[in-house]
């Protein structure tokens, strides 16, 4: 699981080649930091991208990094919840149950 004050740290301190990109699972963006890397511009970006990811809430940075996944809570679990209590309820039958649990649980 991605930590925001790693990434927010990484972007500071080596974001100018897109370490922090790499960290969080975005490869091609952090190669396009390595090639511009000698501009200066990557530099600038990060370190501003840096100071957002430390001020972003950590159930944000969760959402948009971590697939929702914030300790035990979070937008997949909550998924889960949802589709457990539909399939209580009736509304949908164990097998398509089954079937958007795998789907969830393979975005883990």
């Amino acid at each position: 699981m991605r930590n925001r004050v790693v990434a927010g740290l990484l972007a500071i301190f080596l974001g100018s080649f897109g370490v922090h990109k790499f960290y969080l699972g975005k490869n091609g963006q952090g190669v396009l930091y390595l090639v511009f890397c000698w501009t200066g511009i990557p530099a600038f970006v990060a370190f501003i991208e840096g100071i957002v990811y430390l001020a972003m809430s950590p159930e944000a940075f969760d959402n948009r990094y971590n697939l929702g996944i914030s300790g035990t809570g979070g937008r997949v679990m909550n998924q889960l919840v949802t589709l457990k209590e539909l399939m209580d309820q009736g509304i949908i039958s164990p097998s398509e149950y089954e079937e958007r649990r795998q789907k969830l649980i393979s975005r883990i």
